[in-house]
């Protein structure tokens, strides 16, 4: 019996070692995030322009909208639809990623800020397009 407590400390006391080599190969958790390109989303002279809301023609009760903010996320709705993603600009496009949108079913509906890939600003005008690079729809500063 006292053999196998023994052989039972040997083991836990192995396993310890392991645990803090193998946590000392891993960044803490509580450390902070590698910079992230985006992080810097309104250095450009693009990403200046687009911060702040945009929105669109209403459509029934509700109408597009993006809001820009300088961390390099974006909210907004379709009109029915919530979405939120990130962005980031340089000096001649926007583009989005990591777009979230919920799935509700609106009657009376188009829908068309689910399909958004980019943007770009001419004054006070955010043409959104999709992936294969066709324009989707417009929305003018708030």
């Amino acid at each position: 019996m006292r053999r196998r407590a023994a052989r039972c400390a040997g083991g836990t006391a192995v396993a310890g070692v392991l645990l803090v080599l193998l946590t000392a190969c891993v960044p803490s958790l509580n450390a902070p995030d590698a910079p992230d390109a985006r992080d810097d989303a309104a250095d450009s002279a693009l990403a200046s322009e687009v911060l702040g809301t945009w929105a669109g023609q209403a459509e029934g009760d509700a109408a597009p909208e993006l809001t820009f903010v300088d961390d390099g996320t974006f909210s907004g709705t379709d009109g029915c639809n919530r979405l939120a993603g990130r962005w980031e600009a340089d000096d001649a496009e926007i583009e989005f990623d990591d777009v979230a949108i919920t799935q509700m079913a609106c009657s009376g509906f188009t829908s068309w800020l689910d399909r958004l890939d980019t943007a770009s600003v001419s004054g006070n005008t955010l043409t959104v397009f999709d992936d294969p690079g066709a324009e989707i729809g417009t929305l003018t500063r708030s």
